[in-house]
């Protein structure tokens, strides 16, 4: 006899238009019917979007955990240009508006973590290191995240160049479903995906460069809050000896480093999900205990 599974009942979808400066952008919720009793903002990568959490959301919600999701400055419905980065200012402070949003909604008593994957996380940590981001969190978590990548593999010469890029030539990431995952269903999403961005404008690259330093040479350190860095065993996209060791810089080696049983990119496309769901979800009401202990 095949045991059916039960669909989580206290799940609310909603998608919230989040007006910022000359845009509105789609800040996606997945709401427990009950209390809320923990938040985890997340930051997705190049190509995804909110639509490519459609069972993780549910999943937190399911842990009493409100999942919200921006959909970035031209990915998935939120207005913008396609392939398109606009300036390290703009991209920082609609970031500051969502994260905002959702203290607002939540309130100051609800802890709420940050969770940026892949490129994701060069975001959040961009965010993190800006002297203007004074909202509240309570716990970061970098996901399969190469943080400061464009620093580790190009030399002085070619940062300065691309620093300095101004074309507007497409430059493909060269991302393959079947780094991603290995679930059929999975790849076929990710490579039929029409609001998928595969491509970024050359002088978007340097944008990308210009977030790595705000980290990198950071004016403010980080608050000191509970941060780990989550990954499979190995990485087809990510170098994980770089990409810790510069976490483990960012932290001044207070952080902690996690391993979930997968050889792919995309840890909520693998057999681990529901692993790492209630691991961030565990580890996101724990801070609230500690704040009212």
């Amino acid at each position: 006899m095949i045991e059916t599974k039960r669909p989580p009942q206290n799940i609310r979808r909603e998608i919230v238009g989040l007006p910022v400066a000359d845009a509105e952008l789609a800040l996606h919720l997945w709401r427990p019917r009950g209390q809320v009793k923990g938040a985890v903002f997340y930051f997705h990568g190049l190509q995804s979007h909110a639509g490519w959490l459609w069972e993780v959301g549910p999943q937190f919600a399911d842990n009493d955990i409100a999942f919200y999701v921006l959909d970035r400055r031209g990915s998935g419905i939120s207005a913008g240009s396609r392939h398109e980065l606009p300036d390290v200012d703009t991209v920082v402070q609609d970031y500051i508006a969502a994260v905002d949003h959702v203290r607002q909604a939540i309130g100051e008593e609800v802890p709420l973590s940050l969770f940026g994957h892949c490129l994701g996380g060069s975001f959040m940590a961009a965010l993190m290191h800006h002297p203007e981001f004074t909202t509240r969190y309570d716990a970061a978590i970098f996901c399969s995240a190469w943080l400061g990548k464009l620093h580790a593999t190009l030399d002085d010469e070619q940062r300065q160049a691309l620093a300095a890029e101004t074309s507007g030539e497409l430059w493909d990431a060269g991302l393959l479903a079947s780094d991603f995952t290995d679930e059929p269903r999975h790849r076929h999403f990710i490579d039929n995906d029409d609001l998928a961005v595969r491509e970024l404008t050359r002088r978007s690259r340097g944008v990308l460069l210009g977030l790595e330093t705000l980290y990198l040479r950071p004016e403010r350190a980080l608050p000191a809050v509970p941060t780990v860095f989550v990954s499979g065993l190995s990485d087809p996209i990510v170098d994980l000896d770089d990409a810790q060791g510069t976490f483990l810089q960012l932290t001044g080696g207070q952080g902690a480093m996690i391993q979930f049983p997968t050889d792919k990119h995309y840890l909520f496309y693998t057999d681990v999900r529901a692993r790492l769901v209630d691991w961030a979800s565990t580890f996101t009401l724990l801070q609230g205990l500690d704040r009212n202990a």
